[in-house]
């Protein structure tokens, strides 16, 4: 079995996806919510893809790495 690396975001600009906070612990881990991918940004120090997202509903915008985001 190979992977191969991923060579762009996995997300675009104005797609649906949730977002969950994950906490150290598994009885406290908050629902997921769904939002709005509003930017790509650059990739952080791991090599991981950022996005700027807003709530569907009512709330403030957010950082979030690709690897917090599902679809």
């Amino acid at each position: 079995m190979t992977t191969e690396r991923q060579t762009g975001p996995r997300y675009r600009i104005d797609e649906s996806v949730f977002f969950s906070i994950q906490s150290m612990k598994p009885q406290t881990q908050q629902p997921a919510e769904r939002f709005i991918v509003v930017s790509v940004m650059p990739v952080d120090r791991s090599g991981t893809y950022q996005y700027r997202i807003r709530p569907t509903g009512a709330g403030p915008q957010r950082v979030a790495s690709e690897l917090e985001l599902r679809r």
